[in-house]
């Protein structure tokens, strides 16, 4: 049991060292716009879509990053199989102030451009989500929007996270 803890605690010391490092990558002073990457993630949430609203009907021509008349459904044609997900994070000054977590086949357009990153581990990944929610710097609405992807990745090692935030409360 001792070994089984020591080995926990040195994967989470790895964990936030590199953690704070990839984060590093995309929350420099200068980053803006939209930022993407996707995640393959066995558990991850993968049917979850944003439309815009146009008079009242909701158009499957997919969702304006920049528009704010959006609203999510996790029914209708964007799903893709279990284990892929799709990031997007819009960038002000390094700090982010919108968070996206999308199936990786949801139709999505943005007047300002679009940095993809590619690929991203699920390690990566949270690190990336830990650093936002535990930057009390930022908006609340940009932790929040982080804690909910963070949980839409559906990854055991997320919630694990999780349940150590709710038990320091």
């Amino acid at each position: 049991m001792r070994a089984a803890r020591l080995a926990f605690l040195a994967a989470m010391v790895i964990t936030v060292a590199y953690g704070k490092a990839s984060a590093a990558e995309f929350l420099t002073a200068d980053s803006k716009g939209w930022h993407t990457w996707q995640v393959d993630e066995p558990s991850a949430i993968t049917q979850m879509c944003c439309f815009s609203w146009k008079n009242g009907s909701t158009p499957r021509a997919g969702c304006n990053l920049d528009g704010h008349n959006i609203g999510f459904s996790d029914s209708g044609d964007c799903a893709v199989k279990p284990g892929t997900m799709q990031v997007y994070v819009y960038l002000l000054d390094g700090a982010p102030k919108d968070i996206r977590v999308l199936s990786s086949n949801c139709p999505v357009s943005t007047q300002s451009g679009l940095v993809d990153h590619g690929k991203m581990s699920a390690g990566d990944n949270l690190n990336w989500f830990r650093s936002v929610i535990e930057d009390k710097t930022l908006s609340g609405d940009a932790r929040e929007e982080a804690l909910f992807g963070l949980v839409q990745s559906g990854s055991d090692a997320a919630y694990d996270y999780l349940d150590k935030l709710l038990s320091h409360r």
